[in-house]
């Protein structure tokens, strides 16, 4: 029996359950804020953190993550591991706040293209309940990324030292980053600003896109935190915003700052970084160049 709603599952499988950081819908059992899926030579990797919600009971919750062929969580879908997690456990000051759980399943078998689904309560509360436990349903992988990384935006991160860490870029890795813009130019100094920070170990050609709602005006600007050149201005009035930079990397890697203001608007945005190799001739250009 399909129980859970086809629609809500799609959408979420799209969005990746995208909340406004720092807030915690009561209504929602939980939500995702880390999935990540990496292809090595032998093996699949999935790392999956979960924020769930006030848990109410002393009783012990699973958190469980399932492989699925379709993103309907059903009878026959493939259990993979679980946390498990209650109030009992817990200090006396954390209970009835969000839980914070990770999930990691490692095995020789390709799992992109398939869904992840994460569940919170017993199998038999879930489908009693028709699906309401269900927290998440999510595609697994992207074509041609050996490394595949959604990450919410976790607030404050307005301030240089407070970037949101997106670990290293390399290519062939790709990130999905979900934020929301909570005030724009017009709030003056009280403006939202989201800052990440990510690392690159070798010389590469960046693709950006930036999305948002068609009546806002957010923009990207990429910069080297070191020497706080400019990479790149992503201020296109097409949508989504795109550009593309190059990052060189000579003796040791180097961070680059992404930097996500709003021109106008408020609201839900998704950045996607896609690094591709830079070609050697490229390089050996830029660097006669540079010499000149």
């Amino acid at each position: 029996m399909r129980f859970f709603f086809l629609a809500l599952s799609i959408f979420f499988c799209m969005t990746g359950f995208l909340l406004p950081s720092g807030v915690f819908s009561e209504e929602l059992l939980g939500e995702v804020i880390k999935f990540k899926h990496k292809t090595k030579l032998t093996t699949d990797i999935l790392r999956v953190n979960v924020v769930v919600n006030d848990i109410g009971s002393e009783d012990p919750r699973p958190v469980a993550l399932w492989l699925s062929d379709d993103p309907i969580f059903e009878p026959g879908d493939r259990f993979l591991v679980e946390e498990v997690i209650s109030d009992y456990e817990r200090a006396p000051g954390m209970i009835g706040m969000p839980v914070r759980t990770k999930l990691k399943f490692s095995r020789a078998e390709e799992l992109e293209g398939k869904f992840a689904i994460i569940t919170i309560g017993t199998v038999r509360e879930i489908f009693e309940k028709e699906g309401t436990g269900v927290a998440i349903v999510r595609k697994i992988g992207q074509p041609d990324c050996i490394s595949d990384l959604f990450l919410r935006e976790d607030e404050p991160n307005d301030d240089f030292g407070q970037e949101d860490n997106l670990g290293s870029l390399k290519r062939d890795y790709c990130v999905l980053l979900a934020g929301t813009m909570f005030s724009d130019a017009s709030s003056g100094p009280l403006r939202d600003i989201d800052r990440y920070r990510v690392r690159v170990k070798e010389s590469l050609r960046v693709q950006a896109f930036l999305n948002h709602g068609e009546q806002s005006d957010f923009d990207l600007s990429v910069a080297m935190v070191d020497t706080e050149e400019i990479l790149a201005v992503c201020e296109s009035i097409a949508l989504p915003e795109d550009c593309v930079f190059e990052v060189e990397v000579i003796d040791e890697p180097v961070n680059i700052e992404l930097i996500v203001i709003a021109a106008s608007g408020v609201g839900p945005y998704s950045l996607t970084l896609k690094g591709t190799a830079l070609l050697e001739e490229e390089s050996q250009l830029q660097t006669f160049q540079q010499g000149k």
